[in-house]
């Protein structure tokens, strides 16, 4: 069951909602009145040790709402509305590499996917490789919080993802829920905390709203022996 923590840094609290193989969904206020939206989180993760986290998926995207709202179903249920985001870890035959980080640690990954979804049909693409994404670890000399962006631009046939994330020289460094706002309304690649984040290549999937349209935001990470902590969470439409 999701909870309410809080965390430290530098001096001030920041709650965080924590999901263990879970899914946070709520519906965007805008409907699917969008053309291009950026949506942009501030996580951190439950290390294994300093043991690699296998089989992981974390993954942000946009899903098709239920009436009532409370009959939902997201990526993680057994079936689908309809679902399109990125899979930042890419469950399938890949790891999360744990890094120590010079007591900073992290775990990182060139491993990520645009996901589709409906009922029980899944399609996916390579979602860039070209880079390492890095995400902190809750624990360290500094306590840290990452940013993590993806857009997504309708189309016909094909959507458009395009991910942005932090390096390993970047991951060191602690990110505000301000410092995510600010980069959820730039265009093209985020700047924040004086730092321009890794851009991969878009990846274009075969996608329609036939099934239902996107109107929910979805966040999905499920591995419940490591938490994620989710300390911002948001969304911009950019058209």
């Amino acid at each position: 069951m999701a909870t309410i923590g809080s965390r430290t840094f530098n001096l001030i609290e920041d709650k965080h909602l924590t999901l263990a193989n879970e899914e946070f969904l709520r519906p965007l206020g805008i409907g699917s009145n969008w053309t291009k939206l950026r949506l942009g989180l501030l996580v951190a993760l439950t290390p294994n040790g300093t043991a690699n986290i296998p089989v992981c998926s974390l993954m942000l995207g946009v899903c098709s709402a239920a009436t009532p709202f409370s009959g939902t179903q997201g990526y993680g249920a057994a079936s689908t509305g309809n679902y399109l985001g990125a899979d930042f870890t890419n469950r399938t035959g890949s790891d999360l590499t744990y890094a120590a980080g010079s007591g900073n640690p992290y775990y990182y990954t060139v491993n990520k996917a645009a996901r589709r979804r409906y009922g029980v049909t899944e399609t996916t693409a390579s979602l860039g490789g070209s880079y390492s994404l890095c995400c902190a670890t809750n624990t360290g000399t500094l306590q840290r919080r990452t940013p993590l962006f993806v857009d997504i631009t309708k189309g016909s046939p094909n959507y458009t993802l395009r991910p942005f994330f932090c390096s390993s020289a970047q991951v060191v460094l602690d990110f505000t829920p301000a410092q995510l706002l600010d980069g959820l309304e730039q265009s093209g690649t985020p700047t924040i905390n004086g730092q321009t984040l890794q851009a991969e290549t878009t990846t274009n999937i075969a996608c329609d709203e036939t099934a239902g349209v996107f109107d929910t935001l979805s966040l999905f990470w499920n591995r419940a022996a490591y938490p994620l902590e989710v300390y911002a969470l948001a969304v911009y439409r950019a058209a």
